[in-house]
């Protein structure tokens, strides 16, 4: 039997009154069980198959529990199931369930309820929006092209309370994948009444700690304690309020006025009045992540090219960026995959180590070896896509300001809302680069979006070689073997640059100094059901 602890990796209506007061603002409100939490950009949408957000990830596990969950530093812990076996080569798991899981409706939650969930994920119309995150189960994606159906997913129910999954290849950190929304159950009755419309307010059945009340776009997402959760009782906060907002000057003003319990950004410029004001309010904590440029890899020139893709990574001062843009303590990136997800440390290349200098030297050698440059043909103006924020446009004005003055490159920036930004990078329509931050704890899915099947979330990269190293990852027994191998996968794609990382990405929050149970954590994941004032 595995213990969790043990294998765990780091990894009604809206009320604005509630929010603590810091002194000086807003004083506490008369319901100090509401908070108001906020969520930044809007989701992509409240499906949990569909999405490929980590801001709509943060509502998904308020509504929804896994087989495995998250404990309120951020490590995995048992969610509905209880205890777990696997076999000797790792492709055979069997999960035991708790017998007082419920849905919000008071039914049971059984492993039909997660044999219906998964299949439903791989079925092609689903249009699953992180495929990768289910590709280690049995026959996920020949199901997914349509080759296979969904009845030979390798999930069954082998009683009310017990699931076997099969595996295509070994998977140390499974029950990290179990405790994300992709491998969470769904109330199938509800499902299948309301079909795609199921998990709106009021036909949303879900086995959380939260039941979604209200959804008012651009606004926010109430939620309200779900009372046939198994933990029901140890919840302190009676409902949750997510607030949507993309400019974090408001946000910073909502929580200095008493609305808002915790903020989700402090803008850049803020930060260090934060850290002389706010000083008992202001949380920075390393995050897993990394902040990526995307090149748009269907299209010319970036398709063909990789010496200009290192040429424009390798011009970015990145300590730059970080010391006087972010000015968070986020270090540098020079790797795809943060460091220290299941003891991984991730190479970095040669170029990371050379001075400014030598640097700005080897990005226009090879600028010039690419076809670029003075008595070669000019490199159109850049479009630069980055959803609506102080940091990411902040960021953007410096990158562009270094490929104009290292490169002589021109760069448009264009900026969007968020779900607009998603959207075009999922129909690879955008002509250039697109600004994205991938922070979640699963190792590998940092590298999984560069694979050839990555079709609706990578940049569209194409590698026999680089796929070839990621099957050796796959195929690894040990946590050894696979850090091994994935470092020899990570080296393979630096070569190439088919995205550009610039930075790590720290938490950094305003949280009222009265809310409990908030602990900093890697993984900037904090569910309210361990949050009270």
């Amino acid at each position: 039997m595995t213990n969790i602890t043990r294998r765990s990796i780091m990894g009604g209506g809206l009320s604005l009154g509630l929010a603590l007061g810091l002194p000086g603002t807003a004083s506490l409100a008369a319901t100090p069980t509401i908070l108001n939490i906020g969520l930044g950009p809007d989701i992509d949408t409240a499906d949990p198959h569909r999405s490929t957000t980590i801001v709509a990830g943060g509502l998904f596990v308020e509504l929804w529990e896994g087989l495995t969950s998250f404990d309120a530093a951020g490590t995995v812990v048992p969610g509905v199931a209880t205890s777990w076996e696997t076999s000797a080569d790792g492709l055979r798991w069997n999960f035991t369930l708790r017998q007082d899981a419920k849905w919000s409706d008071g039914s049971p939650v059984t492993a039909d309820d997660f044999v219906f969930a998964w299949r439903r994920a791989v079925t092609p119309a689903t249009r699953l929006g992180l495929p990768e995150w289910i590709a280690p189960i049995r026959n996920a994606m020949p199901i997914m092209r349509g080759e296979k159906p969904p009845a030979e997913l390798g999930v069954r129910a082998i009683g009310p309370y017990q699931l076997e999954v099969l595996l295509e290849h070994p998977k140390p950190d499974l029950t990290v994948y179990t405790a994300y929304w992709v491998l969470s159950p769904l109330h199938r009755a509800s499902v299948e009444k309301h079909g795609d419309s199921f998990p709106q307010p009021g036909k949303l059945v879900g086995n959380g700690p939260f039941i979604l009340d209200a959804a008012i776009p651009q606004s926010h997402y109430a939620l309200k304690r779900n009372p046939h959760y198994h933990g029901a009782a140890s919840i302190a906060a009676s409902a949750v309020n997510y607030h949507v907002t993309e400019d974090l000057q408001t946000e910073m003003k909502r929580f200095r006025s008493g609305e808002l319990v915790a903020t989700k950004e402090v803008p850049p410029t803020q930060l260090d009045w934060a850290r002389s004001n706010l000083a008992d309010s202001l949380r920075l904590a390393p995050r897993a992540s990394t902040f990526f440029l995307v090149p748009n890899l269907t299209r010319a020139p970036w398709k063909e090219n990789a010496k200009l893709r290192q040429a424009l990574a390798i011009a970015i001062d990145r300590k730059t960026i970080v010391e006087k843009i972010a000015r968070g303590n986020e270090p540098p990136a020079y790797s795809m995959t943060p460091p220290g997800l299941v003891g991984y440390q991730p190479p970095e290349p040669d170029w990371a180590k050379l001075g400014d200098a030598d640097r700005v030297a080897l990005a226009r050698r090879l600028f010039a070896e690419a076809g670029y440059g003075p008595g070669s043909q000019t490199l159109p103006p850049i479009e630069l896509l980055y959803n609506t924020n102080e940091l990411n446009r902040q960021v953007a004005v410096a990158v562009a300001a270094m490929w104009q003055q290292v490169l002589g490159v021109k760069t448009t920036l264009s900026n969007q809302e968020f779900k607009v930004v998603v959207s075009r990078m999922k129909e690879h329509s955008y002509p250039d680069f697109a600004r994205i931050s991938w922070a979640v704890g699963l190792v590998t899915e940092y590298l999984n979006l560069l694979r050839s099947r990555a079709e609706a979330l990578g940049p569209g990269y194409r590698n026999p070689v680089f796929d070839q190293a990621m099957e050796a990852v796959d195929a690894s027994l040990s946590l050894e073997g696979f850090r091994a191998a994935l470092a020899a996968a990570e080296n393979i794609a630096m070569a190439d640059m088919p995205m550009i990382p610039i930075m790590r990405q720290s938490s950094r929050r305003l949280v009222n100094p009265a809310l409990k149970g908030w602990v900093d954590n890697p993984l900037d994941l904090h569910p309210a059901k361990f949050l009270s004032v």
